[in-house]
């Protein structure tokens, strides 16, 4: 029988309204941190053995009955009622029922302030994780695309213009490099919020349980916090989580972006595989990039709920105050959303099919051979300033006769300056314009199959982040957490 369980009210005559009772309720989404909680609670538990509360039966009492509440949960057998208030409420409210008085006694020394700042670290160490491995499978999307394509030449672009010859290979690794810092963060993040609130208590630190270092170690952290007050009123690692999220999907967003264009018609650079996109319900010959323009759409989302979050913290007295709920709200459409996008986008960038040919074609297409008559003048003698305005009048006088620098001859070349040689059409090659760029992190082939090899190196080290558990108090018993789990 499920009766309520109240965690505060003794100085009160009455109950609460039932309009405040709906508002103070946590959203259903936020008991996905029952994992958390109970953790936290056998933590807990460890303390008040130590501090002498609870004798050895009773503390392997709780810690069992915790376990099997884990394990009820996990199963569905166990759910909130409408007056659980919080995750925090619905836990004891299962241990008193079980245990009756002894479940009331894990109370003692600790407050739902420090209860709610652990879980939450705790929640985002797992989902660091846990995010890293989906995005993981997006770089490895875009590593094994340029792998393939490491001599398809294609033309790079600055302002959206045409630029100079780039291979299609250096231009995914570029996004895939923005990637792999946004796993870098998750990795960081993790190191500096590797500190235990638990025992802070409500915000002056607990007189029960005293020794909180001990109950960090239990909970996978590496120390507990240093200062009790900032320890349940710091909500700078949800905004640095809601940060790193919403960088993530904005560089998503710009992959997006450049599939949308490239896919169009008018582009026809790359072709969507059935399996990645949609139709349109009145013009049957359309197929859409969803994927691609879900994400960036959504990525808008995550940025604004980082904006969001910041707004609510910006006036903030110390300590705790009720306002910080709202991290829950943000934190979790954030992860959501993103563990929604993950997968679909790294199944849409391994199906793509790039037409080889048609990026070739494109690749000197406005000029973009154009720097390579300024390099070849330098290699005269010619000053750079000298020689940017000689090729500028090369491209003039190009545009003029309406053709593209393939078109220039050996005739031409006198007309537009003296310096200009029969030595120069021989540079304005994409082959030589390839080959000349052997600098480290350049668009050379061999330069790109070595970054490529780079690359998936480190790869592997964030990999080994990604995989990795933290080393919670849990029953043996308990069920693995499994992705999208909550």
């Amino acid at each position: 029988m499920s009766e309520p369980t109240q965690l505060w009210g003794g100085r009160f005559k009455s109950g609460p309204s039932e309009a405040l009772a709906n508002l103070s309720r946590a959203h259903p989404s936020y008991f996905r941190v029952y994992r958390e909680d109970l953790a936290g609670c056998r933590a807990h538990a460890s303390e008040l053995k130590r501090a002498g509360v609870l004798n050895e039966t009773e503390f392997a009492t709780i810690r069992g009955a915790l376990d099997q509440i884990e394990i009820d949960i996990a199963d569905g057998r166990e759910q909130p009622i409408a007056s659980d208030e919080d995750i925090h409420t619905f836990i004891e409210r299962l241990l008193m029922q079980r245990l009756g008085t002894l479940g009331g006694k894990l109370r003692a020394g600790r407050s739902r302030n420090d209860q709610t700042s652990n879980n939450t670290r705790l929640y985002l160490r797992r989902m660091a994780r846990e995010l890293s491995r989906g995005i993981i499978s997006v770089e490895k999307a875009l590593a094994s695309q340029a792998s393939r394509h490491t001599e398809t030449v294609m033309p790079g672009f600055t302002h959206l213009q045409p630029a100079q010859p780039i291979v299609l290979g250096h231009h995914l690794m570029a996004h895939a490099q923005s990637l792999l810092r946004d796993l870098e963060r998750f990795e960081d993040f993790n190191r500096r919020f590797d500190r235990s609130p638990l025992g802070a208590a409500a915000l002056a630190g607990s007189g029960i349980a005293c020794r909180p270092d001990l109950s960090a170690l239990e909970l996978g952290y590496s120390a507990a916090c240093e200062n009790s007050i900032d320890a349940v009123s710091a909500r700078d690692h949800v905004a640095e989580f809601l940060f790193i999220c919403s960088l993530a999907t904005v560089s998503l967003s710009r992959i997006a972006e450049e599939i949308c264009i490239w896919a169009s018609k008018q582009f026809s650079w790359v072709k969507l595989h059935d399996s990645y996109s949609t139709g349109s319900s009145i013009m049957p010959q359309k197929k859409n990039p969803d994927i691609a323009e879900l994400t960036r759409g959504m990525s808008g989302t995550l940025i604004g709920n980082v904006a969001g979050f910041l707004a609510t913290m910006k006036a903030m007295p110390l300590a705790y105050n009720r306002d910080l709920a709202e991290d829950k709200r943000a934190l979790f459409e954030s992860i959501d959303i993103l563990e929604l996008i993950l997968p679909a986008f790294a199944g849409m960038v391994e199906t793509l099919e790039f037409d080889v040919a048609k990026l070739r074609d494109e690749a000197p297409k406005g000029f973009t051979l154009a720097t390579e008559v300024a390099d070849w003048l330098v290699s005269q003698g010619v000053p750079f300033a000298q020689a940017h305005e000689i090729t500028g009048a090369v491209v003039r006088y190009c545009e003029e006769r309406g053709h593209d620098l393939a078109g220039l001859t050996e005739d031409d070349l006198p007309h537009i300056d003296a310096r200009l040689t029969r030595g120069v059409l021989d540079a304005i090659t994409i082959e030589g314009a390839l080959a000349s760029r052997t600098g480290y992190g350049s668009t050379s082939p061999i330069r790109v199959r070595e970054q490529i090899e780079r690359f998936n190196t480190a790869l592997e080290a964030k990999a080994t982040f990604a995989a990795g558990e933290l080393l919670l108090p849990e029953t043996a018993a308990a069920p693995q957490q499994t992705r999208g789990a909550r």
